[in-house]
C-alpha cells in the first residue's frame, strides 16, 4: 500500500482486517528470532502512511478482547507477561501517534523491547 493509495487503519470501528494480516505476514515471513522486529517495522511503515488511522486502530485494537488475547498468544512471553508488553506497546505507540509530530519509528527499539519482554 505504499504506492500512494490512502491506507484506511480501521472501518467501521474495528481494525481493517488487511492491515492485520499484513502485520502477521511480516511475523510469519520473519527469519527466526526476528519476527518482533518485523512485526514492529510493518507497523512504523503502516503508521507513516497514516498516523491518525493508525492511532485509531489502536484504540479499535484496545476494545477487541479477541484480538488482544491472539496477539498475547502471539508473544514468546507467559500469559501475564504478554498481557503488560502488549500493553505498554500499544500505550507508548499511541502517546507517540497523537503527539504533533509522530515519529513511530524513533520509538521502534522500545516497542521490541516490551514486544520481547526486555523490561
Amino acid at each position: 500500500m505504499s504506492d500512494g493509495r490512502a491506507v484506511t487503519a480501521v472501518l467501521d470501528g474495528r481494525v481493517e482486517e488487511r492491515l492485520v494480516d499484513r502485520v502477521l505476514e511480516a511475523a510469519a515471513d520473519a527469519a527466526p528470532g526476528e519476527g518482533v522486529h518485523d512485526v514492529v517495522a510493518k507497523v512504523v511503515e503502516i503508521a507513516e502512511l497514516d498516523p491518525d488511522g493508525t492511532r485509531e486502530a489502536l484504540r479499535a485494537l484496545r476494545a477487541d478482547a479477541g484480538a488482544l488475547r491472539g496477539l498475547e498468544r502471539g508473544l514468546d512471553l507467559s500469559p501475564d507477561r504478554a498481557t503488560l508488553a502488549l500493553g505498554g506497546a500499544i500505550q507508548l505507540a499511541g502517546s507517540e501517534l497523537a503527539s504533533d509530530d509522530p515519529d513511530l519509528g524513533s520509538r521502534a527499539p522500545e516497542l521490541e523491547r516490551w514486544l520481547e519482554g526486555s523490561w
